[in-house]
Formats: structure tokens, C-alpha cells, sequence
């Protein structure tokens, strides 16, 4: 995983499983206190961050190519 392009495509996969994880967990009512609930939200913005982040530098990357 020597290119930068595979190893960034790699963190937006991990990235986006995480945030289906995360957004199933909100769904499902796995947070029973509303702390636990805030707590996961803000996981998931700022995982949705990342994942604009990302793909913004992927896409400025490949423009470059």
C-alpha cells in the first residue's frame, strides 16, 4: 500500500463502515441514555467530516493526475 491514493481510498472505506456502524447503533436504540445517544451523534458528524474530507482531497488528487 505504497500509493497515497489506495491508502486514502482505504481510510474512506474504513471511515464509512464505521459511520454504518454508527448510524445502525443510533437506529437500533442501542444508546439507552440520551448522553449515550449525543455521544454517537457527534461520533457520526464527525466522521461524515472526514468522509467530505476525504473525498474532496481524493477528487482534487485525481484532477491533478
Amino acid at each position: 500500500m505504497d500509493d497515497p491514493t489506495t491508502f486514502s481510498y482505504h481510510i474512506l472505506k474504513a471511515v464509512q463502515e464505521r459511520m454504518k456502524l454508527t448510524e445502525e447503533a443510533i437506529l437500533h436504540g442501542s444508546p439507552k441514555e440520551f448522553t449515550e445517544y449525543k455521544e454517537l451523534v457527534g461520533e457520526l458528524r464527525g466522521l461524515q467530516f472526514c468522509e467530505i474530507e476525504i473525498r474532496e482531497l481524493l477528487q482534487k488528487s485525481e484532477m491533478e493526475e
